[in-house]
């Protein structure tokens, strides 16, 4: 039974990547801040085990590596972010800028450390990170945004360097993009569109493909 842990399954994006891999039949690790009140999450139906972890506690996640240090895990998909804080030219929040940093990125990374080994030793050997197109230097054409975009390009940095650096250990390393989701409002894609697109390219993608920065469509993204 192949296994995926998944942080960020507080609400959103990530109660529905752990739903449909639930429902796929695999063992879920499902991640968030607080178990006792993600109540969507201890509802799915399945192998779903519930587990606290703060993406942004760094000993919190090492914690989290020892007590699973017995678990090989097919899929690490790092979801947990931060994204709504979205202040004009001159009038940056910097305190709030670092805490962006902090889940959107350097918690990332810190996962990848982790729970390399945990990846190694499984038959998939995948980490995919939930990046999004404003990352993308290339499609900038609006402005804006600075510390979300800075967050997602650096993710995107990150990725691109763990695919060379894991290479060696055939582990696929992916950027995923998963468009406008229903999770804020006035957005255009359903929530289960784009968790069920993000999962397809996991599952297609091979090793040659790693490094990439694909949206849940499965289109090829920029840097």
């Amino acid at each position: 039974m192949p296994t995926v842990l998944i942080t960020g399954c507080d609400t959103g994006l990530g109660v529905e990547f752990a739903r449909q891999y639930a429902a796929d039949g695999y063992r879920v690790f499902a991640t968030c801040l607080d178990p006792d009140t993600a109540h969507a999450t201890h509802a799915i139906q399945g192998d779903v085990r519930v587990l606290k972890l703060d993406i942004a506690d760094l000993a919190a996640i090492d914690a989290l590596a020892r007590e699973l240090r017995s678990e090989p895990i097919d899929i690490l998909l790092s979801n947990a972010g931060l994204g709504k804080h979205h202040p004009p030219f001159a009038k940056t929040d910097y305190g709030q800028w670092h805490r962006i940093l902090d889940v959107n990125l350097i918690g990332p990374m810190k996962l990848a450390e982790a729970f390399v080994e945990h990846v190694a030793a499984s038959p998939m050997k995948v980490m995919a990170f939930v990046s999004s197109r404003m990352g993308s230097i290339a499609l900038n054409l609006t402005g804006g945004s600075y510390a979300y975009r800075a967050s997602k390009a650096g993710l995107n940095a990150v990725v691109k360097g763990l695919a060379i650096d894991l290479q060696p250990r055939h582990i696929v390393v992916l950027a995923l993009h998963p468009g406008w989701a229903k999770t804020e409002p006035g957005a255009r894609v359903d929530v289960d569109r784009s968790v069920a697109g993000m999962r397809a390219v996991i599952q297609r993608c091979g090793r040659h493909e790693t490094g990439c920065f694909f949206a849940f469509n499965d289109t090829l993204l920029p840097w």
